[in-house]
């Protein structure tokens, strides 16, 4: 090892492809500065690649299990993330943390989450986590969960882009087209995250509506760009679309991502449940200079 640099242990999971860079932190104390190495890690050409850093975290208090927190690409800590919510949650039951169910804190929420399938052997499971409730945006019964907006200054299909501003503990704007084919994805997706109507910036949805409660949806996440799936993006589409009378309430919404399915229950009681896949990919170790 060379002077001046130290090794760094990680575990690389996904949720529906939506991918990051683990540290166990329960036996190491977490790097000085989790930001910067975000966004050294998560380059895709030089580094190891991801969507962002994850820091498993022990509880701090009894009846957790962990706490966690996240860092995306560009080095900015996010507020809420299904899918690595996810894989902590499997990560916990696979090394003995947890049982079959566990709480996680993030940020101000306590996530409940619940194993519904597991392959110890091949590190992958299946995950039911609950959300919690949306936040409420305006007045009125389901419409409350759901804020209207037009962006008269951005075009989507020729016309000013409509959306639904939704919030699961983190920003997202949901728009509703015919094609999420046909669309300028990624110069929208980044002119909307940054428009000065979202001061802290913003994650956004592309979401086509299918028969049968389905929906196809692209995500561009703040602070990332393009992700193949966002867990509490498929949250806010199903809330979107249930408040807009797009799909029904009484029975699961399933999402399709780039990189896979992910089904959310609006519950009665108010939560949103989200369920979908986890996998751990690989481990390694690497060296990195002590500054990080």
């Amino acid at each position: 090892m060379h002077s001046g640099q130290s090794t760094l242990s990680f575990i690389k999971m996904h949720g529906c492809g939506n991918d990051y860079i683990f540290l166990d932190c329960f036996c190491k104390a977490p790097p000085s500065n989790p930001a910067m190495l975000a966004i050294q890690l998560s380059d895709r050409h030089t580094a190891i690649g991801s969507d962002g850093l994850v820091l498993m975290l022990p509880p701090d208090s009894t009846d957790r299990q962990g706490r966690m927190r996240m860092f995306n690409s560009d080095g900015s800590e996010g507020s809420m993330c299904g899918n690595a919510l996810r894989c902590f949650a499997m990560w916990l039951f696979h090394s003995g943390y947890a049982g079959h169910t566990c709480q996680i804190a993030m940020n101000d929420r306590t996530v409940s989450a619940e194993i519904m399938e597991s392959d110890i052997s091949r590190r992958t499971a299946v995950i039911r986590v609950n959300m919690g409730p949306p936040t409420i945006q305006s007045s009125g019964d389901e419409r409350a969960y759901g804020r209207e907006l037009i962006l008269a200054d951005v075009i989507t299909n020729g016309l000013s882009t409509r959306m639904t501003c939704v919030s699961m503990g983190n920003p997202h704007a949901v728009i509703f087209v015919d094609d999420v084919s046909r669309i300028d994805f990624e110069a929208s997706g980044r002119r909307i995250e940054h428009h000065p109507m979202f001061p802290d910036r913003t994650n956004v949805e592309f979401a086509e509506v299918l028969s049968g409660n389905r929906t196809r949806v692209r995500v561009w996440e703040r602070g990332s760009g393009e992700t193949m799936a966002c867990g509490s993006g498929a949250c806010a589409v199903a809330i979107a679309g249930i408040s807009q009378k797009h799909f029904s309430r009484q029975q699961p919404v399933i999402v399709e991502m780039r990189g896979g399915n992910l089904q959310i229950e609006w519950a009665p009681n108010g939560n949103v449940y989200l369920q979908g896949p986890a996998a751990e990919v690989f481990r390694g170790t690497l060296l990195l200079p002590s500054c990080l």
